[in-house]
């Protein structure tokens, strides 16, 4: 429970849920807030959808003003174009994206790709999928949403295989997240742009640092070189 609010600050992630309000359903946070505050949500999510269904959705803190001074409690503003509604089943977890987490539509992918039971989905079947999604030589013309899902997955499953640790110098992320994610970002070895493929051995999630190296770095081919090399040889471990 987060009780040092500060008006501004976003959260990424949050997860929802809707509940019995005194009038109609209203948006709990289940997560990081105090349950009772306010949360600034579409009303038509909020009276589409039965009592229990849960969200996951960028929250701003805000709080009204009057006369140019805070009036009010603070409450949370989620962000209409961030909220996914999850196929929510109260007992269960992916091992495999646990931690961390790219985003929500991986998530909601890989449910439904794996209609799974109660239960944690190994990582060596969220490798096959990736490898199932992967593409060798992006088209152009693939359609956005298949795209975006499709990175989705690989994004997921390179922060996935690092665990929390760069997979350039080996190092733990340099920080946590809101959300308590290890911070990495994910790095494409050969750019798309450039015919480089869509799959888990063209692409390593590294620390910002290394990501800058890699990218503006005197060295950054040879940098990125020897990461092509680390990551073709984890993969070729991991069979």
């Amino acid at each position: 429970m987060n009780n040092n609010l500060v008006i501004g600050d976003r959260y990424d992630g949050v997860l929802l849920e809707t509940i019995k309000g005194s009038s109609r359903p209203r948006v709990r946070p289940l997560e990081y807030f105090d349950q009772g505050i306010r949360v600034e949500f579409p009303r038509r999510l909020r009276e589409e959808n039965p009592l229990g269904t849960r969200f996951r959705a960028d929250v701003k803190v805000s709080q009204k003003t009057r006369n140019g001074k805070p009036f009010g409690s603070p409450y949370l503003v989620a962000t209409d174009s961030s909220i996914v509604k999850l196929d929510y089943k109260p007992t269960k977890s992916i091992k495999a994206i646990k931690l961390n987490t790219a985003s929500d539509r991986a998530y909601e992918y890989i449910e439904k790709e794996f209609k799974t039971e109660p239960k944690l989905i190994k990582f060596s079947d969220f490798r096959e999928k990736a490898y199932a999604n992967s593409i060798d030589e992006p088209e152009k013309t693939t359609s956005l949403v298949s795209s975006s899902n499709r990175s989705d997955i690989i994004k997921t499953y390179a922060l996935s295989r690092a665990n929390g640790k760069c997979e350039s110098c080996d190092n733990d992320a340099p920080f946590l997240k809101r959300n308590g994610q290890p911070y990495l970002e994910v790095h494409h070895i050969i750019e798309l742009s450039q015919g480089g493929s869509d799959s888990p051995k063209n692409v390593a999630a590294i620390c910002p640092n290394c990501h800058a190296r890699v990218t503006h770095g005197q060295d950054a081919q040879e940098f990125n070189n020897e990461l092509k090399d680390k990551i073709e040889n984890l993969e070729a471990e991991l069979e």
